[in-house]
């Protein structure tokens, strides 16, 4: 047998030690459903499976799925074989509701006009809307007001290539004004703006003025129409969404776009003034130059041993249920029980949750496991494991990434492979010493291609796949007089996009915290600078078509 494939293997079935009777024994929870989906990889029986599966909190197709691969209750295996069901068997499926499970518009774009006919007819809106299926025969989208919200559900559903296709022209203003009456006109600006091929439709929502929607939406609006010049609208749409924005990062993420089209710099000294530390206070302080100093680095603690260290995952549920529900008398307990030397992280986060947001937490815990690495290293790591889980080792995600620097299982088992430390069972991830090695082996595969921090926190955070795409399709992250600021705000996936600015931004503090200070304009100078930001671009360059 291969070596790897015995690695794997070990992995596997040292994973398979989870039984019934650890599922019964916790609550609810996504660390409880991480034990359900090893056990459903397990050589279970069919009654296993399901007294197993009905525990789940909050069940998604992957879950569904590998159930249906151990159940032999006739109804889920019934529900999974619809919704697998190609597009060319739906025309043929003689049961309504299988029909309908199996039904997706990306499948629906595959059949005739004829077809889409029929099955909106039999299907009669009797599961939920199929109204679109009608409106995908349609020869032109967002040209008439008739049939604006079908059109908009058909927009919302459909993939880019569709939208792109089918919705990207110039609108007329009534259709304009009509869009944006709609409740789901949000979800329009973003799923437009956000991708660079879409400028037919960006040209007309970047004329658009007034309106009240929500303050994401206004900046969105904003962004999109400094992208085509219409500064006075975009200066409009900026002044609305800082009225009512509420989280400190995007206050100061509108304060900072004031500043990038007025030049004022009372707008520059109110950002400065921010008690949160991101990449816009950073920004504004260091063109000022003022200095961050609202952070911790280190704690004074203890030799004690029972302390509270964050590393099994159901005590850690339990401890952060009572930081969250504690009040100002009762928080220097919990304080005490995380004063150890090997609870450094845990104090740290429970002082930041205290005094948030004027002091925040930048401490330097399970330093003892990146020795041999450079302090550039050193503050990347940070700056990751930072923004990950705040330094708490035992975290499980909603995707199961686990630990300190939350590895996904499958990048777990693929490090396994090369990697001198072995878990025994993914558990072992929730190690400090063994996340952060693998993290180190993870960067190490990122930094070959990503040279600038951010661009390597997208990696991480979305996969190297993803930020090529994002680096080599659409135009982005190249000189200009708003870059590579713009690119950064229109970003289509959220969570990515926000995570790349803290990421940034710890970054740039623990690089001052480790003695090599770095200016954060010099990072974005660099963003801009294809040769010198990743080597997608720069073979590229080196390599034209």
């Amino acid at each position: 047998m291969k070596r790897s494939l015995l690695l794997t293997l070990l992995i596997v079935s040292a994973s398979w030690g989870i039984t019934l009777a650890e599922i019964n024994d916790k609550p609810a929870s996504r660390q409880k459903n991480f034990l359900i989906w090893q056990f459903l990889h397990q050589d279970i029986n069919s009654s296993q499976a399901n007294d197993a599966f009905y525990q789940v909190e909050y069940v998604n197709e992957r879950f569904l799925f590998d159930y249906a691969s151990k159940t032999n209750e006739a109804e889920i295996k019934y529900t999974v074989n619809c919704m697998k069901e190609p597009a060319c068997n739906l025309p043929l499926i003689p049961e309504d509701d299988c029909l309908m499970l199996g039904l997706t518009p990306a499948k629906a774009a595959a059949l005739k006009n004829e077809e889409r006919e029929t099955i909106a007819t039999r299907l009669n809106n009797k599961f939920g809307n199929t109204q679109w299926l009608r409106t995908m025969n349609q020869d032109s989208f967002y040209t008439a007001l008739d049939n604006l919200k079908n059109e908009t559900t058909l927009f919302r559903l459909a993939g880019p290539n569709y939208r792109y296709e089918h919705f990207n022209h110039t609108l007329t203003p009534e259709v304009l004004i009509a869009l944006s009456a709609l409740d789901s006109f949000a979800t329009i600006v973003h799923l437009t703006v956000s991708e660079p091929k879409m400028g037919q439709l960006q040209l007309s929502l970047s004329d658009l003025t007034g309106g009240r929607f929500d303050p994401q939406t206004h900046f969105f609006l904003a962004m999109n129409s400094i992208k085509y010049g219409k500064l006075g609208i975009a200066l409009d749409h900026l002044k609305e969404a800082k009225s009512r924005f509420y989280a400190p990062i995007d206050k100061d993420k509108a304060l900072f776009w004031l500043y990038q089209i007025t030049k004022d710099q009372e707008y520059l000294k109110e950002l400065s003034q921010s008690l949160d530390i991101n990449m816009y206070v950073l920004y504004a302080r260091e063109l000022l130059n003022l200095p961050t100093e609202n952070y911790f680095t280190s704690l004074p603690t203890t030799d004690r041993t029972d302390s509270v260290k964050g590393i099994d995952p159901f005590e850690w549920r339990s401890f952060s249920n009572e930081i969250m529900n504690s009040k100002p008398e009762t928080i220097s307990n919990l304080i005490d029980r995380s004063d150890g030397n090997e609870s450094m992280a845990i104090q740290g986060y429970v002082l930041e949750r205290t005094y948030e947001p004027y002091i925040h937490n930048f401490t330097m815990a399970y330093d003892q496991y990146m020795t041999n690495i450079s302090n550039d290293k050193k503050a990347l790591l940070y700056a990751l494991m930072r923004q990950e889980t705040r330094f708490i080792p035992g975290l499980i995600s909603r995707s199961f990434a686990l630990g300190l620097m939350q590895i996904m299982p499958f990048n777990v088992d693929t490090i396994s492979k090369v990697h001198p430390l072995k878990p025994t069972t993914y558990f072992d991830m929730l190690k400090p010493e063994l996340s952060i090695a693998y993290a180190i082996s993870h960067l190490k595969h990122l930094e070959d291609r990503l040279y600038n921090p951010t661009l390597i926190a997208y990696g991480y955070n979305a996969g190297l796949g993803s930020t090529k795409r994002l680096l080599t399709e659409g135009g982005r992250f190249l000189p200009g007089t708003y870059e590579p600021f713009l690119s950064m705000e229109l970003m289509g996936n959220d969570e990515n996009r926000e995570y790349g600015k803290r990421v940034l931004a710890n970054y740039v503090i623990y690089k001052k915290i480790l003695g090599e200070e770095v200016k954060i304009t010099s990072l974005f100078d660099n963003l801009v600078q294809p040769s010198q930001s990743d080597y997608f671009r720069a073979q590229a360059l080196k390599f034209p078509h």
